[in-house]
């Protein structure tokens, strides 16, 4: 693993994976709660999921990301727009919120079963948890 990027909520963006050049590497992200999940296929894919859905951490948690509720959109009536303008300029291809939410609901299923849960070597309990919980409506 690679750390790529960190949030402001203490959390790390990590390439796994071997760099194969040209190859996409899965994007883990690791909070600072001890949670995990794997969140994109690629680093193009996780920039896509920051840019068209910023509250992406709301669906692992089992809730409706706030990008996808007519409230968010009249609070943030320009977010289409620049959402667009965004993606375009870092020559990403356009993705709207329920496609970008699937993506990573897909991705991050694959955290565990693929074995993508990080852990300290030599340290008892020092798994990190998954992050990804069943939707709530």
């Amino acid at each position: 693993m690679e750390p790529v990027a960190g949030c402001n909520a203490g959390g790390t963006h990590y390439l796994c994976g071997p760099a194969v050049p040209g190859g996409p590497r899965p994007v883990l992200y690791t909070d600072s709660e001890g949670q995990a999940s794997l969140i994109a296929e690629s680093l193009a894919e996780a920039l896509t999921l920051a840019v068209a859905l910023p509250s992406w951490h709301d669906a692992l948690a089992g809730f409706r990301p706030p990008a996808l509720s007519s409230d968010y959109l009249d609070d943030h009536p320009g977010h289409p727009a620049v959402r667009d303008r965004l993606l375009a300029t870092l020559r990403l291809p356009p993705a709207t919120e329920p496609e970008v939410l699937d993506r990573l609901l897909a991705t991050a299923a694959r955290t565990v079963p693929d074995g993508f849960l990080p852990h300290v070597p030599d340290e008892e309990d020092s798994a990190f948890q998954p992050m990804l919980e069943p939707l709530a409506d």
